[in-house]
């Protein structure tokens, strides 16, 4: 009786560890996008820190006034940095999703193609086994009859 194929078994497991990659990968990406979110919230928080500062002071002199106008167009131009880096890191977290899915996809193919196989297998074992037993049973019955006829 043969052995069943062990290739299949390592492709197997090639691919169960490319689908496992790409899905630590996507984790990474889930996480900068999420940290990128973050950013953004801290920055809005920074700033509106700075104008209540500002807006509450006591006394404010007309250089503050204008430091600030010059600060709330710098933080503009950082927020929309921010936004850009977390649109791009959304951009890449779908493509990896994408990524992912088809690795499971042929994951789950490749999975098939292996049970069927081993079914395939299972199966020329079980004729193999019966055309053993078989043979040998016509092998005793002429046996048997040759025993009963010459005696």
């Amino acid at each position: 009786m043969a052995r069943f194929p062990q290739r299949l078994g390592k492709l197997y497991d090639w691919y169960d560890n490319r689908c496992r990659l790409e899905q630590s990968r996507l984790h990474l990406l889930v996480e900068a996008a999420s940290h990128a979110e973050e950013a953004i919230q801290r920055h809005r928080d920074d700033v509106l820190a700075q104008r209540m500062g500002v807006i509450q002071a006591a006394e404010v002199q007309v250089l503050e006034l204008a430091a600030l106008g010059a600060f709330c167009h710098q933080a503009k131009v950082q927020e929309v940095r921010l936004h850009e880096k977390r649109d791009l890191a959304i951009r890449v977290r779908e493509l990896q999703r994408q990524v992912v899915f088809a690795a499971r996809q042929k994951l789950q193919l490749f999975e098939k193609l292996r049970d069927r196989r081993l079914a395939e297998f299972q199966y020329q074992e079980m004729r193999e086994l019966e055309e053993l037993a078989s043979e040998s049973y016509l092998a005793g019955f002429v046996r048997e009859l040759n025993d009963n006829q010459f005696s």
